[in-house]
């Protein structure tokens, strides 16, 4: 029999106070995710966007990285900024950096399971934990050089202290102190990702739905402390926020902007998104359907489960509704942007909304507690799980990033001083070089729209050419190739070697030149 939701709130808070409280649950829980993350952390290179986040990190002093890289760079500083410190310590090689992807994914889970414990019990703070451990979603940003699973993390720690908020006296002393960490946790979220901000409006609905909605109780966190807790997180959070007010006025302004790329989100692009959630850009289109289906019926049966449904009499005694909470973290995140998207321009993109999946696997969690024999909650469970571990091989045996170390050392290995690179995309020309250690080998980035003449003029007085073709399609890919092999002084390709998302391919020149 499942322990009462009035005896776990007080485990929950006696959990809070005391390490050696700790419940035995979570240490396989840790340690499964612990062991998912840090396998293999090394075996890839870099990729595109990861090289981006080294370099910034490693090229700019923190003043820099808070003055004037956030006006290049989409996303605030405070990832790099931490990346630059840890960089320091532990130095750039892909094992180094990644673990500090790696730690703050295992941090992920066990906050996530705290989350849980304090809104439901033990169980559904569990279910959701080894969910999120086993998640290839966030294993895979958990072994990635980038902000998004401290945009996670930030998010879970933003509501757990949103939640104790809830339930704790601001004359106390824990009150003050839950007040003092949902401020750090939620500004500390807001200098990570934009999409941090959607997570503070979910918790802005919540407060003042109360004055809408029957279903949202009256806690002990008055309307008029959470004015002034969020009067303080917005003037904390000002700085960016003025940048970011700024940047959006051009973007509505059709002025280029640095996420251009991102095209306008459909109805695809949220089939996707769970898709993504459950691992599915591993499973291509044999992604299980049963597994799929014993997700929705998890779904459903938590949005109308008895704790979601309750009168408001039978919630006079809860502090918070605990569904709703997860209802809006899971929802505005997602909605939101992509209402944004179609009114201002598109910025949404399944990995932004990596916060809101936390919900998305709470609310599973929800859906699997409501069982009432624990066989078949198991059962379901275990279901799940192999559904989510299931591309798990794939993902660590086949190479997922595009392998930039392999192909600039094959370059390297074979490459003269008098020979000539073309990169077919200027932004990959960082990647390249970051792993590419001849600098008397001069690497040109080709434009998109270059002309035949303009690449030809580009391997003048050069010997061999190796063109490196990335994030191209084929009649650019063809466009440049034949632009080389119409000048009659080289002859090829005389070697086409093909990496993951890159192929090398190399003419040679003739010794008459003709």
């Amino acid at each position: 029999m499942s322990p009462s939701p009035t005896t776990e709130k007080d485990e929950g808070r006696n959990w809070d106070r005391s390490l050696a409280s700790i419940p035995i649950e979570l240490y396989p829980i840790a340690l499964l995710a612990a062991a998912l993350r840090l396998f293999r952390l090394d075996s890839e290179s870099y990729w595109v966007d990861e090289v981006v986040s080294v370099t910034t990190a490693t090229s700019n002093t923190p003043f820099e990285l808070l003055i004037s890289v956030p006006g290049n760079d989409p996303h605030p500083p405070l990832y790099y900024l931490l990346l630059s410190g840890w960089t320091a310590v532990f130095g750039t090689t892909e094992l180094a950096t990644r673990l500090l992807s790696a730690l703050v994914g295992i941090a992920t889970v066990v906050v996530l399971y705290g989350v849980g414990r304090r809104l439901f019990d033990r169980e559904v703070g569990a279910i959701a934990a080894v969910f999120v451990a086993v998640s290839p979603f966030h294993i895979w940003y958990s072994q990635e050089v980038r902000m998004y699973n401290l945009l996670a993390l930030l998010t879970a720690l933003s509501f757990y202290w949103f939640v104790r908020m809830q339930t704790e006296r601001p004359a106390d002393e824990e009150g003050v102190r839950d007040d003092i960490w949902y401020v750090v946790s939620t500004v500390l979220l807001g200098y990570t990702h934009v999409f941090g901000l959607f997570v503070i409006l979910a918790q802005n609905a919540y407060v003042f739905a109360r004055y809408l909605v029957r279903i949202v109780p009256r806690s002990r966190l008055t309307v008029r402390r959470w004015i002034t807790l969020e009067g303080i997180t917005a003037l904390l959070l000002a700085p960016w926020l003025v940048r970011l007010g700024r940047r959006t006025v051009a973007a509505h302004g059709d002025e280029t902007s640095n996420v251009s790329w991102i095209p306008l989100p459909t109805a695809e692009t949220v089939r996707e998104m769970f898709a993504a959630y459950l691992g599915g850009y591993l499973f291509g289109e044999s992604f299980p359907l049963f597994v799929s289906l014993v997700v929705v019926g998890c779904l459903v049966l938590a949005l109308s489960s008895e704790r979601a449904t309750a009168s408001g009499s039978d919630r006079q005694d809860a502090p918070v509704n605990a569904m709703y909470v997860v209802v809006l973290w899971f929802v505005v995140p997602i909605l939101v942007p992509i209402a944004l998207s179609h009114v201002v321009a598109p910025i949404f993109v399944d990995r932004y909304s990596i916060g809101a999946s936390l919900a998305f696997f709470l609310l599973i969690a929800i859906g699997v507690r409501t069982f009432s024999r624990p066989s078949l909650r198991y059962a379901v469970v275990g279901v799940l799980l192999v559904g989510l571990a299931l591309p798990l091989p794939a993902y660590y045996q086949n190479d997922q990033k595009e392998q930039w170390r392999g192909a600039a050392a094959d370059v390297e290995s074979n490459v003269d001083d008098n020979d000539v690179v073309l990169v077919s995309r200027p932004f990959t020309e960082r990647t390249f070089s970051y792993y590419f250690d001849q600098s008397d080998v001069p690497t040109v980035r080709i434009s998109p729209d270059a002309s035949a003449d303009e690449i030809r003029a580009s391997v003048d007085g050069h010997d061999d050419v190796w063109i490196v073709l990335s994030y191209t399609g084929s009649s650019t890919n063809q466009r440049i190739l034949e632009a080389v092999e119409g000048r009659a002084e080289y002859r090829g390709p005389v070697a086409v070697k093909r990496y993951n998302g890159i192929t090398v391919v190399q003419f040679e020149r003739t010794s008459d030149g003709g």
